[in-house]
């Protein structure tokens, strides 16, 4: 008998190459040209999630502190301040650029390489704009929509911004 990472591995596979098959049968349509490749990313991402991402995440869930889960979030938080403030210029908005950038520098220092968010307390408050919506600013349709493996659902347009540094899209 294989050991149980294999036969997860197998499985995962064969869902994949089963999903492809059923799914590749018919056209696809002008409402939704990408559907055949989602339905199989889809099902890879289910079957990634129940075999690999549920597990470690209720792992990490059971031994890790709730203030050790907000310290490694403030890390990761600091760092898409950067992504945020680069989006915002990119968008015509230099106020609020400004102000990431103030929280980006304040909570790298003070808040002792963003483990800390003091910037918060000091009124500077966290902006949320991304590539894709920068993209829309621009003019740029959203596009068709998108399952991409690991990531999930998406249009074409907001796709890139799921790869952000600091962005926990997963």
């Amino acid at each position: 008998m294989l050991p149980s990472s294999i036969r997860h591995i197998v499985l995962a596979g064969a869902v994949l190459v089963y999903g492809t098959a059923c799914t590749s049968m018919r056209a696809p349509s002008e409402a939704d040209p990408l559907e055949g490749l989602n339905r199989s990313v889809d099902g890879f991402n289910q079957v990634v999630d129940q075999v690999a991402v549920k597990p470690l995440a209720k792992g990490y869930n059971a031994i890790t502190p709730p203030e050790v889960q907000t310290v490694i979030g403030n890390f990761f938080s600091n760092l898409d301040d950067v992504a945020v403030a680069v989006n915002n210029l990119l968008q015509g908005k230099p106020k609020a650029a400004g102000s990431d950038l103030a929280r980006f520098a304040i909570n790298t220092t003070i808040g002792i390489v963003g483990l800390a968010d003091p910037a918060t307390e000091l009124g500077f408050l966290k902006n949320d704009e991304d590539f894709g919506q920068t993209l829309g600013v621009w003019g740029v349709g959203s596009g068709p929509y998108l399952v991409l493996p690991f990531f999930g659902p998406s249009s074409l347009r907001d796709a890139p911004a799921r790869f952000e540094i600091g962005r926990a899209h997963v």
